[in-house]
């Protein structure tokens, strides 16, 4: 089966599972894809598990731009082989906070390089950008990623500064990884 008939097959799936009253209450919230067929991530899971590992599969899904599919992106993107800079390009065509979350619990916290990835990203001007840092950070304390004690500073003073900043999405993000790291250290 080619990559477009793959695709064609899952959102067949998807149609099946579509979810009107959830894609309608994220509308009337302001999150507006350009699709969005409101099924849940439990779902998208058991699609994900019927879906062979595969990159070509997974970025062809995130470049249809409909939230399900780059959440299945996410999902089926074999995480040893997801580099750092595809990461910086998807991260930066991430929109609403949904996706954001899929994407930094199941590839990008498992990526090669992905604390160095998400402490650049923690520093971005970028609202969603740093949120994806630090949640990708908090995935890793939660799996018990060891942070020599130079990063543990500096996250905690990027943290700090989050945590009194603007956006309410990077201040609560960074406030779970203040939490862990007290955890850790408490």
């Amino acid at each position: 089966m080619t990559v477009q008939e793959r695709i064609v097959d899952i959102k067949q799936k998807l149609r099946l599972n579509m979810n009107g009253v959830a894609s309608g209450s994220m509308k009337e919230a302001g999150i507006a894809y350009k699709l969005n067929f409101g099924v849940g991530l439990p779902e998208l899971k058991r699609i994900a598990q019927e879906t062979e590992k595969d990159s070509e599969l997974a970025v062809a899904l995130w470049k249809e731009n409909i939230r399900e599919c780059m959440m299945l992106a996410a999902l089926i993107y074999p995480s040893e082989a997801f580099m750092p800079d595809l990461a910086d390009l998807w991260v930066e065509q991430i929109d609403y906070p949904d996706v954001a979350e899929v994407c930094s619990m199941y590839l990008f916290s498992k990526m090669k390089e992905a604390s160095t990835t998400a402490f650049r990203w923690i520093a971005s001007d970028s609202g969603m950008i740093s949120y994806c840092g630090f949640l990708t950070l908090a995935h890793l304390l939660r799996t018990g990623r060891e942070m020599g004690p130079r990063y543990v500073s500096e996250l905690k003073d990027q943290a700090d500064a989050a945590v009194k900043g603007p956006n309410v999405l990077t201040a609560r993000a960074a406030r779970t990884v203040l939490d862990l790291l007290d955890g850790e250290n408490g």
